[in-house]
């Protein structure tokens, strides 16, 4: 209340004790004016307060209850500036606890506090909510925060896990996507993926397949031994390595503004089942936070198991491509010597029928053979035209000429062994060679007959004689043919026995590698009936390979698939055309009837007109950690 109202107050207590005091000496006087002692004397005040002397106090009775109103006011009024000044003390209290409660309730708990001198139990209740709330606003946050980092390595795991599982039958294509989104999705400076391979001498290297830096591709040739530099050591202590004092010159990072060293270099081994696929290597201006490191360490994981997998997809893969060139390059080497032996058959039957003519010629030139007479020393008696044309000689040249002049000088010696034979009555048939005027060199086939008189003796040397220069000329050639061919038809035998020796090791090496192969492979003939089917194939699908090996394909999918789901459709249809080399996800149908999504890759082999088709299948279902 104002100052002006309390003195209303004080002058409305006195007033009204004034008046009251007034009123009863009214009434007091007005009573004694009545009274019959009063009546009977002479009726003055001098009377009055003759009889009645307590007239006096009556008197007085404004004054006191005027002083006794005034009294009580100043105490009233007292009392009210009292209670004013307590409910503007607890106003203001009401005010500050007020906004207090407001800043608790708007969450402005930094600069909260009483301004209060007195701590009462309300206050200090206040003040351990304000402190509970601080302490709970806190724990909230680092949870929140907490949340929202488990937030973000599941998400980008699970994004992580995509693009695994969309490249991975590429090894460089797969680096460079794997560590552009670690460096994106870190919002980190540059990265570096080293896969472990060897070199031409054998020994293990890291080789940087892939370098991402300020959003750019870098193409870069670099190869760091084992055990060399951080990365080998990374790799050989198939540790994670973090690191905040960074040597000068250790690694630059390059932009527009200059080159500058990164205040953190993180290197996380690729390992998977204890065994070191590569290492990445990442660089920041910025510390890494401790889930970005569990982050890095969990996707190397996946990474790994992912190149494990392509690594053994693509050696598979080779194989088979190997296989289905053997088998290709068998059946072509089959066909040529298929052909070659044709073709040699044919020139036997030639070279026999050619023989057969050359006999029937032989018979027929019986008669008109070259021909001469010669004495048993070998003396020319008489030659016919045939015989001069033959050794084209001149009559006159050969007159009186002894057979040694037909005959080179390496031969004259089987010529006199004829002669004996003869001179002693043998006939004599063969081929012998012969020499030309001009020397060369002929083939005669000749019958040489001694002529006895009838005293038995012989008189003369009948000689029939055949020019077979030719035929020897070509049964020489046929000879050689036929060593030839022969020599050619057993190397082809035994190229045939060692190409069928490394087939079937192939194969048997390729069955291995792709019994022991982690994905499921699956092979069917061109009928669709089941010939291959290992034990990956055997866990996805819960079937012995006993029960399918024979049986028709379609009993790995569901019948609704298989008629509705083109790709499936066209591979367990008989002579449908197959969706070859390219990669599906569809659904199967387990040995329990569970349906089940894969990824679907089909290749074909052929070999002649026989078909082979292989399905590489992998779970769609990664386990990523």
């Amino acid at each position: 209340m104002k100052k002006l109202d309390l003195s209303r107050i004080i002058k409305r207590f006195t007033l009204g004790g004034v008046l009251l005091g007034i009123v009863i000496l009214v009434l007091v006087y007005l009573f004694n004016l009545n009274s019959g002692v009063f009546q009977q004397s002479n009726r003055t005040i001098a009377d009055m307060f003759y009889f009645f002397p307590g007239m006096w106090i009556v008197f007085l009775l404004p004054i006191l209850s005027g002083s006794i109103g005034y009294f009580y006011a100043k105490v009233f009024v007292k009392n009210i500036s009292k209670q004013n000044e307590y409910i503007d003390a607890e106003s203001k209290k009401s005010e500050i606890v007020l906004d207090f409660v407001n800043n608790l309730r708007q969450g402005n708990l930094k600069n909260t506090d009483l301004q209060t001198a007195k701590k009462d139990k309300l206050t200090k209740s206040l003040l351990k909510l304000r402190d509970y709330l601080v302490q709970s606003k806190q724990e909230q946050e680092q949870g929140r925060i907490e949340e929202e980092q488990r937030t973000w390595v599941t998400n980008g795991l699970a994004q992580f896990a995509e693009i695994l599982r969309r490249n991975n039958d590429n090894i460089e294509e797969l680096s460079y996507n794997i560590i552009s989104y670690l460096v994106n999705y870190m919002k980190i400076n540059q990265g570096g993926f080293y896969l472990l391979t060897k070199n031409e001498k054998g020994e293990k290297v890291f080789e940087l397949s892939s370098c991402i830096a300020f959003d750019r591709k870098k193409f870069a040739d670099k190869t760091i031994q084992w055990e060399e530099g951080l990365i080998g050591r990374c790799g050989l202590e198939k540790e994670t390595i973090y690191i905040t004092d960074v040597p000068n010159n250790y690694i630059n990072i390059t932009s527009g503004l200059g080159e500058s060293n990164p205040s953190a270099i993180l290197l996380v081994p690729l390992k998977a089942n204890d065994e070191i696929y590569g290492v990445i290597e990442l660089a920041s201006f910025r510390p890494f936070e401790s889930f970005e490191i569990e982050f890095v360490e969990r996707s190397a994981e996946s990474i790994a198991s992912t190149i494990s997998t392509v690594q053994i997809n693509i050696q598979t893969t080779k194989l088979l491509h190997e296989t289905q060139i053997q088998a290709e390059k068998m059946a072509q080497q089959e066909e040529e010597l298929r052909q070659n032996l044709e073709e040699m058959q044919a020139t036997q039957e030639e070279s026999d029928r050619r023989e057969v003519e050359m006999k029937g010629i032989l018979e027929a030139i019986d008669n008109s053979a070259i021909s001469c007479e010669f004495e048993t020393d070998g003396t020319l008696i008489s030659v016919n035209q045939l015989f001069l044309q033959t050794f084209k000689y001149l009559p006159e040249e050969v007159e009186d000429q002894n057979l040694k002049i037909f005959f080179f000088h390496d031969d004259v010696e089987e010529l006199s062994k004829i002669l004996t034979d003869l001179r002693n009555g043998h006939n004599f048939k063969g081929r012998v060679k012969r020499r030309t005027k001009l020397g060369e060199e002929i083939f005669l086939l000749t019958t040489y007959t001694p002529v006895v008189d009838n005293a038995g003796e012989i008189v003369k040397i009948l000689s029939l004689e055949n020019d077979v220069t030719e035929q020897v000329y070509m049964e020489e050639q046929m000879k050689r043919s036929k060593d030839e061919l022969g020599l050619m038809l057993e190397q082809a035998r035994d190229e045939m026995k060692e190409q069928f020796k490394e087939i079937e090791a192939v194969k048997v090496r390729n069955e291995k590698t792709l019994e022991g192969a982690l994905d499921a492979i699956v092979t069917i003939n061109k009928e669709g009936i089941l010939e291959f089917f290992n034990e990956a194939a055997e866990k996805l699908w819960g079937y012995e390979r006993n029960d399918v090996l024979g049986q028709h394909v379609s009993m790995l999918f569901a019948d609704d698939k298989a008629k509705n789901d083109a790709f499936i459709n066209a591979y367990v249809t008989t002579g449908a055309q197959k969706v070859i080399g390219e990669r599906k996800e569809v659904p199967i149908k387990t040995k329990f009837g569970e349906e089940v999504y894969v990824l679907f890759l089909l290749s074909d082999a052929q070999t002649g007109e026989d078909h082979s088709f292989t399905a590489f299948i992998q779970n769609v279902e990664v386990e990523l950690f």
